[in-house]
């Protein structure tokens, strides 16, 4: 009888040890506390399997994890935060903007006028028209074209209108597809949530034409799509 009791123990011991053991690929979101703002770039270390990988523009990342393993996320100003994954899942992290000594001068403007005001200074450098020369420039103002094609301003002027564009889409699609409306329009788990949302994330070009039945029906027909895949 103690040797069928000792035998079990030792099956069941041997198993969890295995399945503790097993890496999956573990996924997750990366948000700054406090807002809506996913951060990008920031590095996703497995400590215990010495495993690096960085959020992308979406602020998502993917990395191999086991059950027990110390995943430790981390970016310039913002405060490391530690997990220690407990079981096969995929998270949501919120990340809090590390406290600054320095004086801090407040000002009442918008994402939006501060984007402005920086293509505001490349407009009076001459660099910037949306990030195109004009035609008539090419005529009257050879060398000042050819700069504004070439020049290392002109280059960060058009990086930056694309940066806006692309930072603003995102946005338009984060009022529409966003944790507070998955979890009041589905009956989803707090631990599928970053997968779903990184699984069924709806592109801008269908999101700018929504309203908010379009989008409280894209998210529970997405769902119910994300249901027969478990």
């Amino acid at each position: 009888m103690k040797f069928w009791a000792y035998s079990i123990c030792l099956i069941l011991f041997l198993h969890t040890k295995a399945e503790a053991q097993e890496t999956f690929e573990l996924k997750g979101i990366i948000f700054q506390l406090g807002g809506t703002e996913r951060i990008s770039k920031a590095t996703v270390y497995n400590k215990t399997k010495n495993f690096t990988s960085l959020s992308d523009e979406f602020g998502t990342f993917s990395l191999p994890t086991a059950v027990g393993d110390t995943i430790i996320l981390s970016k310039s100003n913002y405060q490391e935060s530690t997990k220690i994954i407990a079981k096969k899942q995929n998270i949501i992290v919120y990340l809090k903007l590390a406290l600054k000594l320095e004086e801090v001068v407040v000002k009442g403007k918008s994402i939006r006028q501060e984007q402005l005001e920086i293509l505001d200074g490349y407009r009076a450098k001459g660099v910037y028209n949306n990030g195109k020369t004009p035609f008539l420039m090419y005529i009257f103002s050879p060398l000042t074209a050819l700069n504004n094609l070439l020049g290392g301003d002109a280059k960060n002027a058009r990086n930056f209108s694309r940066y806006i564009a692309r930072e603003n889409a995102e946005t338009v699609v984060d009022r529409r597809f966003n944790i507070n409306l998955i979890k009041n329009n589905t009956p989803i788990k707090d631990t599928e949530i970053a997968e779903f949302m990184y699984l069924h994330r709806p592109k801008y070009e269908v999101v700018k034409y929504w309203n908010d039945y379009d989008a409280i029906n894209y998210i529970k027909k997405e769902f119910k799509k994300y249901q027969k895949t478990k």
